[in-house]
């Protein structure tokens, strides 16, 4: 599906944020990039699939039931206002043929924060078809962790995109050519 012009500053927003996750991303032609990005071009949610994978040593394999050969289905969501401004929350969607964790980013952009979450199937596996996971915040963009749901998609969230690729044992797990979360570095801007 093409990304509406509307929403192209939440996709690139997105991807800026996982793209030094991207195999060979440093050796690329920063302003082609950027250029593609702000064109449209770049499909950010299978960037985001790639990065995972690298990150975590693991292989896109994009199937109905996970996008990753462990099994997990990676999401991107962008916090949205909904009924009639009442609501502010991130819609999880698609969730219905998958079979393994879900590893979300979300974006909200009111405060221009980013948060991660790994949601094992078990705690959706039971969500109607119909129905998707909406991850609450308050109005003014602050994460809303203590809520009123059965499940609370705020008891899984993680500290960061590494410790969303990985369980508790990420540094027992992660590949020799990815940094520990010791050795984290900075983000730099296209």
């Amino acid at each position: 599906m093409a990304t509406k012009q509307e929403n192209l500053h939440l996709e690139i927003a997105h991807f800026k944020q996982f793209m030094k996750w991207i195999p060979g991303f440093n050796n690329m032609h920063q302003l082609t990039v950027q250029d593609l990005l702000s064109m449209g071009l770049i499909e950010v949610s299978t960037s985001f699939e790639t990065a995972i994978a690298y990150a975590s040593g693991t292989q896109v394999i994009s199937q109905d039931h996970a996008d990753l050969s462990c099994g997990s289905d990676a999401k991107l969501s962008t916090v949205r206002t909904c009924s009639y401004g009442t609501v502010y929350s991130a819609p999880v969607t698609g969730i219905h043929n998958k079979t393994g964790d879900l590893l979300v980013q979300v974006y909200e952009r009111k405060q221009e924060k980013f948060y991660y979450f790994r949601i094992p199937y078990n705690s959706y596996c039971n969500i109607p078809k119909s129905s998707n996971i909406e991850i609450p915040f308050e109005l003014d963009g602050s994460p809303r962790r203590h809520n009123r749901k059965q499940n609370n998609p705020w008891e899984y969230e993680c500290d960061s995109f590494l410790d969303m690729c990985y369980d508790e044992h990420y540094n027992d797990l992660a590949p020799k050519s990815i940094p520990t979360r010791t050795e984290f570095s900075t983000l730099f801007d296209l």
